[in-house]
């Protein structure tokens, strides 16, 4: 789209709930009659009667009701209430239109425990990706609601999802038979009495907005009452050091915080305190089961061609060498591509990857995966070139893992310059000689929590923007910038806007996911904890690249929301310099919600000293910069209210 037109910011709807607030529920039954419906003529159907404000379909072959009209094609949903009085099938089999062909929700089928939908890709209910067991009762009412977008199809009993499907790319059509009688819009039931209320609809289409202009460099122009807001932020973020006095005082009193560890929940404890201290809403801890590692002791020496102990750490995950450790040969190489060129020469040693450092997406593949590659060609431990771009003999750790099929061997980190002075030793000639030896083990998994705590919305609190980081870090440094840093800022954006008393239209949720460094269980337990909710969820926002000064924010989401990312940069560009707007907003723990539809943005910072100190003993509050944090805190604040304060949704 050229940039010099205007662009009218609406509703793409993704999932299945309204994104134009305010449809209203039209009713399709009033409770005494079957107007506006009719009996369909199915052969061998029961009778149809309206008994104590509810439709009958009495129990025949196929009995149903359905009408001549459809209330739409797309963009709507349907509500009912619906039980089985007798019989063993299905008792609601909602046939509706998608755009020009129809399907039908199956509840009940199958002997009676099917909810699916009939049919996708010429599969029934019973045998496509849709389908879903639950045991029914007689006699019970379910609440069913289907929901219908061009890009999601989904279906509810009572309030459990058990239906959501993509339909883009699929045939969607009626199973064959008498069922197509039920089109446009109809209800039936197999050999079953069933029985129907609270029938009604209402549209999911998006509703007109007015339209933003855009500037000529693609950003949204937005009203004033933003900048003026905006100004109020920063005026108080930058001259505070409130956000660096906090990381210092988490990262000095509970030290690292990894996984399973006593230090992560006491630290979790005392945040939880803050937050209420704080004033904040809702604040909470909810439950998430996490792997617990232990790191035990470790060392590596070379024993040959000269005698050194050598700086180490295990990697996340690594399984423990026999007892008295691994003593055999190394073998140094530089990728993959030199390992399996040297595979025969790999058998019965210890694999070093020397792999020097250019991004990190690129060369965290080998401490991921190392060991395996290795494992499959022979060796007996393996070794890797600490993951960064600069070091004083200092190793880096972080998680790596198994495949099943091949065997387990120990894994660990050395120094760059340890891992370069080995090959210099190979390519002498001379036989180098190591001796590892580690005690690591995996224990069973622990419970922890992911921190939650809200800015409640003035006008619609239903919605949600969720802003944060990990709180967890590895079992050494202090995880100041990976990720207390990220946290601090993220909380210190919400104090900021309590302090000023901007309540913004819609509910601010910080939340400080647990678990990201060796699993992720945080992000995942939030989506499925949340599940319910992720349609109003508005925008996801990251903050994990270390608290340099902020640059501006990557963004994965629609055009329209695009537009308005930039517009937002362009706020924050002359007041903290954090204007730059890019493509890809996914980072580790937004992504499990990106996943679900949810627009993500991440934070980017000036991180170009990032990976001297990830993952290492030297993550302390002293590689943090208190004015940096304070920009950082002010970016958020800035974007995560403005995105929260505006007339309408950010568009999907």
């Amino acid at each position: 789209m050229r940039p010099t037109m205007s662009l009218v910011l609406w509703f793409a709807i993704l999932c299945v709930v309204p994104c134009s607030r305010g449809a209203d529920w039209k009713s399709l039954f009033d409770g005494k009659s079957i107007d506006g419906w009719e009996a369909t003529g199915f052969a061998g159907h029961g009778d149809i009667e309206v008994r104590d404000g509810a439709i009958v379909l009495n129990q025949g072959i196929l009995t149903g009701i359905h009408r001549k009209n459809a209330p739409a094609n797309i963009d709507y949903e349907v509500e009912l209430e619906a039980k089985r009085a007798l019989g063993g099938d299905f008792f609601c089999g909602l046939t509706f239109p998608f755009r020009d062909t129809f399907a039908s929700l199956i509840v009940g089928g199958w002997g009676g425990a099917v909810v699916g939908i009939s049919s996708l890709d010429g599969q029934d209910a019973s045998e496509n990706e849709t389908t879903k067991y639950v045991r029914f009762q007689n006699e019970r009412w379910y609440r069913i609601r289907l929901a219908v977008t061009s890009t999601n199809i989904s279906a509810w009993i009572d309030d459990d999802r058990l239906v959501n499907v993509d339909p883009r790319g699929k045939k969607i059509a009626l199973r064959s038979g008498d069922i197509e009688l039920s089109k446009p819009f109809g209800i039936a039931s197999w050999a079953t009495t069933a029985e129907l209320r609270g029938i009604r609809w209402r549209s999911l289409a998006p509703a007109p907005v007015p339209a933003l202009a855009i500037g000529t460099n693609g950003a949204a122009i937005l009203p004033e009452r933003f900048a003026v807001a905006a100004d109020r932020i920063v005026a108080a973020a930058l001259p505070s050091d409130a956000a660096w006095r906090r990381l210092a005082e988490l990262c000095d009193r509970f030290g690292p915080r990894f996984s399973g560890t006593t230090n992560l929940e006491s630290a979790i404890d005392w945040i939880l305190a803050e937050m209420r201290a704080d004033g904040f809403d809702n604040v909470r801890g909810e439950p998430i089961a996490v792997p617990r590692w232990v790191r035990g002791e470790g060392s590596v020496q070379l024993v040959g061609p000269t005698v050194d102990n050598l700086p180490m750490l295990a990697l996340g995950g690594s399984v423990a060498t026999p007892a008295g450790g691994i003593t055999a040969l190394a073998l140094i190489v530089t990728n993959y591509a030199d390992l399996t060129a040297h595979a025969a020469d790999a058998v019965g040693r210890i694999v070093v990857y020397d792999v020097p450092f250019t991004k990190y997406g690129d060369s965290v593949n080998y401490r991921w995966a190392g060991a395996t590659a290795a494992a499959r060609v022979g060796a007996v431990a393996g070794l890797v070139r600490s993951i960064g771009d600069f070091g004083l003999r200092t190793p880096h750790t972080g998680a790596m893992k198994y495949d099943d099929g091949v065997p387990r061997i120990p894994f660990a980190a050395i120094s760059d310059e340890d891992a370069q002075r080995l090959h210099r030793w190979q390519d002498r000639g001379s036989n180098v000689v190591l001796s590892v030896n580690l005690t690591s083990r995996t224990e069973p998994d622990a419970m922890s929590r992911n921190v939650v705590a809200e800015l409640r919305g003035s006008e619609w609190p239903e919605e949600v923007v969720v802003v944060g980081g990990h709180v967890d870090s590895w079992d050494v440094g202090r995880g100041a910038l990976d990720d207390g840093g990220g946290c601090i800022a993220a909380w210190e954006a919400l104090r900021l806007l309590k302090q000023l008393g901007l309540r913004p239209r819609r509910t601010i949720r910080v939340v400080l996911w647990t678990n990201e460094e060796n699993g992720g269980r945080g992000a995942k337990g939030y989506r499925e904890a949340h599940g319910a909710e992720l349609d109003r969820h508005v925008l996801a926002i990251e903050s994990d690249s270390g608290a340099f000064d902020p640059e501006g924010f990557g963004f994965t989401g629609s055009d329209g929301g695009m537009a308005l990312m930039r517009g937002i940069g362009s706020l924050l560009a002359g007041r903290v310099g954090a204007g730059k707007t890019t493509l890809g907003g996914q980072d580790a723990d937004n992504g499990a919600l990106l996943e679900a539809g949810v627009p993500v943005a991440a934070l980017r910072t000036s991180a170009g000293k990032y990976f001297w100190f990830h993952h290492t003993d030297a993550d302390t509050p002293e590689r943090v910069d208190p004015k940096s944090l304070a920009r950082c805190s002010a970016a958020l604040a800035v974007l995560v209210y403005t995105v929260a304060d505006l007339d309408e949704r950010l568009p999907r």
